[in-house]
Formats: structure tokens, C-alpha cells, sequence
């Protein structure tokens, strides 16, 4: 809590200082824009450093998480130097409305990420904690383990198909079980943390159970552990999955941001130079 009030200030501290470096360099006659947009510049540059930083996790420069306080901070100082550098204005030109909205969709798709990832992890921890019984696992480990509790389940059917053999399990695994082991499913019940569809599931196995011999009845037990498996990976997948989604935009269009930025200010000094 210390912590988030000292970077609080820290950040407020900054922000005031722009805004007096700005009205003192208004009082002496020059455009202010040419120094709080340097200053925007110099922040946004900063900002992608913290995804420099990331692909390289090894790298002795910090710990990742530090950087990450960083980069969240130095985004609302951004945020701030934007508003001052625009005087709180709406854009006039097609460069600078694509400058406005290329930048509140960073903005945004930060602070839906910053929200994401420090909710999700603990909700995840919770719930592998209460009922889960796959293991907790990164989310490019997940599509390896799916294949392999494919794998696991065909081999258990497999072995119940034989000529004295009843195709009860073999049929049911194929009309209902094939298709849930070799996919994501029930993406929107794992969204509300709901196990209804795994229910389901468990009871169509209790039914079946109660219609064939012994050993068929330990293959299906033996299914059912595999079917939770599956199904609480599906949820890990889910879970993850919303947690790096929102990367697929803010990534592409702090690039963006940047290209134009950069051309914003060949566009700007070529005009204050007398180009035309």
C-alpha cells in the first residue's frame, strides 16, 4: 500500500512539474507544444521499452515486475502530457484524429490489461485451490497437455473394443466425449466459474455406468477423472486466454502510436520550417 502511494505521488510530483515547465515556457513567448510534446515523445518511447524488457527475461537490467510498475505509472503520466500537449482539445486534422484514436485505444486496452492481470491470477489461484485437480500451468503449456489427455482417453476406449465386447463406451465416448477432448469447450461457463456442463457430463457417465459390465464400469471411472481433467484445463485455458487477448490489441497499436507519432513531428517541423 506504501508502495502504491509513493508511485501515486511520484507521479503526481511529475506531472506538476510539466505543467510549470509548460507555463514557464509559455511566459516566455515560445510554443509550448514543441516542449510538452517532446516530453510526450520521450514518455512514449519509454513505454515501449517495457516490451523490449520482456523478451528478454534473463536480462539483469530489473525484475519484470518492477518494470511493469513502471510502465503502468509512466502510462498515467503519458495520459496526463496528452491532455496538456492537446490543451484538452479535440483533433482537427486526419493525422491528428488518427493520433487520438490509435492513442485512447492504448489507453484503454491498458487499463483493461492492467485490470486483467490483477484480477485474474488470484481468481485462477482461487479456484485451482478449491476445486481443481489439473494442475496450474502456463498457458503455452495447455494445448500440450490437451493432446495428451486425448491421447490418454483413446487408448482407454481403444482397449474396449474387442469382438466379445459391448460398444457401449466406445459409442459414447465417440457421440459425445471425442469432440469435447479435442477442443476448448464451455468457454462461457468457464467465463462465470459455472461446472454445470462437467455435470452433465458426469451424470450421462452415471448412466452408462449403471448399463455395463465391470470392466467397462472401470474404464468409464477412469474416463471421468480424465473428463474433469479436460474440463479444468478448459478453464485455465479460458482464464488465460481473456488474460493475454487484450496484448493482441494494446501491442500492435502502441506500435502504431509510435509510427504516427513519429510522422506527427516530421509533419509539424516541416511545417514550422516553412516547408510546403
Amino acid at each position: 500500500m506504501f508502495g502504491v502511494a509513493r508511485n501515486t505521488m511520484v507521479t503526481l510530483g511529475a506531472i506538476v512539474a510539466v505543467y510549470w515547465l509548460i507555463s514557464f515556457y509559455s511566459t516566455a513567448l515560445r510554443d509550448p507544444r514543441f516542449l510538452d510534446g517532446w516530453i510526450l515523445t520521450a514518455a512514449m518511447f519509454g513505454q515501449l521499452l517495457f516490451h523490449v524488457r520482456k523478451k528478454f527475461p534473463a536480462s539483469p537490467l530489473g525484475r519484470v515486475s518492477i518494470w511493469l510498475k513502471m510502465h503502468i505509472y509512466l502510462g498515467y503520466f503519458v495520459v496526463a502530457v496528452f491532455l496538456l500537449h492537446t490543451s484538452f482539445s479535440f483533433p482537427e486534422t486526419t493525422l491528428e484524429w488518427a493520433l487520438w484514436i490509435m492513442f485512447a485505444l492504448v489507453v484503454v486496452s491498458g487499463l483493461v490489461g492492467q485490470y486483467l492481470t490483477s484480477s485474474i491470477p488470484g481468481k485462477l489461484q482461487q479456484q485451482h485451490a478449491e476445486q481443481m485437480t489439473f494442475e496450474q500451468m502456463t498457458f503455452e503449456q495447455i494445448p500440450t497437455a490437451r493432446l495428451n489427455l486425448f491421447r490418454e482417453v483413446n487408448a482407454l476406449v481403444l482397449d474396449t473394443v474387442t469382438p466379445e465386447g459391448s460398444s457401449e463406451v466406445s459409442d459414447f465416448y465417440v457421440n459425445r466425449l471425442r469432440g469435447y477432448f479435442r477442443r476448448p469447450q464451455n468457454l462461457r461457463a468457464h467465463l462465470r466459474g459455472s461446472r454445470r456442463p462437467l455435470e452433465r457430463i458426469n451424470g450421462e457417465i452415471s448412466d452408462l455406468e449403471r448399463r455395463v459390465n465391470a470392466p467397462d464400469r472401470e474404464t468409464l471411472s477412469s474416463i471421468r477423472k480424465l473428463v474433469t481433467a479436460k474440463y479444468d484445463l478448459d478453464h485455465q485455458y479460458t482464464v488465460q486466454g481473456l488474460l493475454h487477448s487484450w496484448l493482441f490489441v494494446h501491442v500492435p497499436a502502441t506500435y502504431s502510436l509510435i509510427v504516427l507519432s513519429i510522422l506527427h513531428v516530421a509533419v509539424v517541423y516541416a511545417y514550422s520550417s516553412g516547408v510546403q
